[in-house]
């Protein structure tokens, strides 16, 4: 498994600490996307995210980073002829009504472009994660899934970020989560 990336930890850190810590920003995470209306005001499964991803051993990355989909060139949730089969971090909220969302976010430096298929698997990976979660032990189950894209203002002109159900650009992060290390 590759090495965490220390250049994006501290990022992917401060919008962990602030969906775990906050409501608001769980609510602001998902603002947007086609799961808004059910998981406005959703609990975070920090805990249970945890004991399922660590029940076997503990990560050297912490337990919502890093997701592989550790199936070959066959699963469906991989763009033929692309190397990315990993989710940056995956948070999973409950609803009132019970249901289990699963935010799947990628994280990108100002400048720093995307790999051959990588937006366009996300989703499909996504979609797979939340279909294929009872043959995956350290995926929690889940009912539902959203993308979200973490990215400097030059990525917005790639159009290939309309793979994510929503975008946040770094300057829109730092005004949100008070940890985040981005500065203009």
């Amino acid at each position: 498994m590759p090495a965490y990336s220390s250049k994006a930890q501290p990022y992917l850190h401060a919008i962990a600490e602030g969906i775990f810590s906050s409501e608001k920003i769980r609510d602001w995470l998902i603002s947007g996307t086609p799961a808004e209306v059910e998981y406005t005001g959703a609990d975070v499964l920090r805990d249970e995210q945890r004991r399922v991803r660590w029940q076997k051993k503990q990560t050297k990355q912490p337990f919502w980073a890093n997701y592989f989909c550790g199936k070959d060139a066959r699963c469906t949730c991989r763009i033929e002829g692309s190397k990315g089969l990993e989710t940056d971090a995956i948070f999973f909220l409950r609803s009132r009504s019970r249901r289990v969302l699963a935010v799947h976010a990628e994280f990108k430096h100002v400048n720093e472009a995307f790999g051959y298929g990588q937006p366009e698997a996300y989703p499909l990976r996504a979609a797979c994660f939340a279909k294929t979660y009872q043959s995956r032990p350290t995926i929690n189950p889940h009912h539902d899934w959203t993308t979200v894209l973490f990215c400097g203002e030059d990525a917005l002109s790639d159009e290939r970020i309309s793979c994510f159900q929503r975008v946040i650009t770094h300057t829109e992060a730092a005004l949100a989560i008070s940890a985040y290390p981005y500065r203009n």
